[in-house]
């Protein structure tokens, strides 16, 4: 009896150990970027061309298109009515080439500019940082950016305030209102 109840000891014990862990390794990179110099409110226009949804998922804002992953379907709306803009975080401009252009290309110049076009991104891995929101009026996020021609996604923060949200307003509700105020490049995910 001694032996199984240390043993159901332990295994709680080390569940705990590792949940926290686990828990603190989420939001590491996400806690230096929010609490370093790095982090400057901005107030960021919401994308005012017209959204168009292509495919299952997938949003046209202007000639770029973002295919989105996302589990939560409330976070879709910030793609539907152009809170996130795409043009904050990729530029503007898009980097596009024509069929004749691209077959005109050395094999080398087609590499590179797979590496720069924006036409066509994808999203996925989208994810608040609850632990992360000072305060009711403001969510921040973290979401995986996956560009044609580039093996591994890149972690980006960004951040949305509302400011007539409290504690009870629901996500839906909250995005709803919302302006992009911050957003920031973080690491390449090997």
């Amino acid at each position: 009896m001694r032996k199984l109840l240390f043993s159901i000891l332990l295994v709680i014990n080390l569940t705990n150990t590792f949940g926290q862990n686990l828990n603190e390794e989420k939001y590491r990179f996400a806690k230096e970027v929010f609490n370093s110099s790095k982090y400057k409110k901005g107030n960021y226009p919401r994308f005012q061309e017209n959204i168009q949804l292509v495919a299952d998922n997938s949003y046209q804002f202007g000639e770029k298109i973002i295919t989105v992953s996302i589990e939560n379907k409330s976070y879709e709306i910030l793609f539907k009515k152009g809170i996130f803009n795409p043009d904050i975080i990729v530029g503007k401009e898009t980097v596009k080439k024509s069929k004749s252009q691209l077959d005109s290309l050395t094999s080398d110049q087609k590499i590179i500019y797979n590496f720069i076009r924006n036409d066509s991104l994808s999203i996925c891995c989208f994810e608040e940082l609850e632990e992360l929101n000072p305060n009711p009026q403001t969510k921040r996020f973290k979401f995986w950016l996956i560009q044609i021609g580039v093996i591994n996604p890149t972690e980006y923060y960004i951040e949305f305030h509302n400011k007539k949200a409290t504690k009870k307003t629901s996500i839906e509700e909250f995005i709803e209102n919302a302006k992009m105020t911050f957003y920031h490049k973080g690491t390449i995910i090997i």
